[in-house]
């Protein structure tokens, strides 16, 4: 990108509040992705230890699947503890959390790569859950291939949970988050682009892997701000 400065990251609260802001996003959990409630603010303390580890990037697979936040919510709960800035600074937060929106379509929350406002929030564990697998995966789900076997079969077709190659995928997620900020649209119709709203995992892997670039017209429209 030309000339972008970026501050070096640095948590988002210190390991001595990340229960005080797990207490504070509990009530913006979904229970059940095929309904709209939000799970309110009754729950157990293995509930909210899950929530913290997740905040103080300690989570587990499992802590990360088992908890799903609204994407609005979330931008709210973690724009407040941020507090002001300065109007030329882009602040993202890059995190393991979930942050769902609802997907009309669908009729369910669906897990984003990316939710842009301030901050933007890049979700690596949304890179994952996201876009949908291969279709011949799901396929030889369906046919009664075991989850590993399907695995080995389309291996590198997909993003897993710790992967290394999401740290590259998270750099062009960023991306949009920094288009969306400077013009206002986060996202490009070329499959070949990096700000490329990816609904399926290969079209992730070929935007943001095999080409790993912007398109001309995003390069020129970003050196204009």
């Amino acid at each position: 990108f030309p000339r972008l400065g970026c501050a070096a990251p640095k948590p988002l609260v210190p390991p001595d509040r990340g229960l005080d802001l797990a207490k504070g996003l509990m009530s913006i959990r979904f229970p059940n992705l095929g309904r709209r409630e939000l799970a309110g603010r009754r729950h157990t303390r293995k509930e909210l230890n899950s929530v913290a580890r997740i905040v103080l990037g300690e989570a587990s697979k499992e802590d990360i699947l088992r908890n799903h936040f609204s994407g609005a919510a979330l931008l709210h709960a973690l724009g407040s503890r941020m507090g002001p800035g300065r109007f030329s600074d882009i602040n993202i937060v890059l995190t393991a959390a979930l942050a769902s929106t609802w997907d009309q379509a669908e009729g369910r929350y669906r897990p984003r790569t990316v939710v842009c406002g301030y901050p933007s929030i890049v979700s690596a564990s949304g890179a994952v859950e996201g876009p949908d697998k291969p279709r011949g995966y799901q396929v030889a789900r369906m046919m009664g291939l075991s989850d590993d076997e399907a695995r080995r079969k389309y291996a590198g077709r997909f993003l897993e949970h710790g992967d290394t190659r999401l740290t590259d995928v998270a750099q062009g997620l960023a991306a949009q988050a920094v288009f969306y900020d400077r013009t206002g649209e986060p996202f490009c119709e070329t499959e070949t682009c990096r700000l490329f709203n990816a609904r399926w995992q290969e079209q992730l892997v070929k935007a943001h892997l095999e080409h790993g670039g912007i398109c001309d017209s995003h390069f020129r429209k970003l050196r204009k701000r």
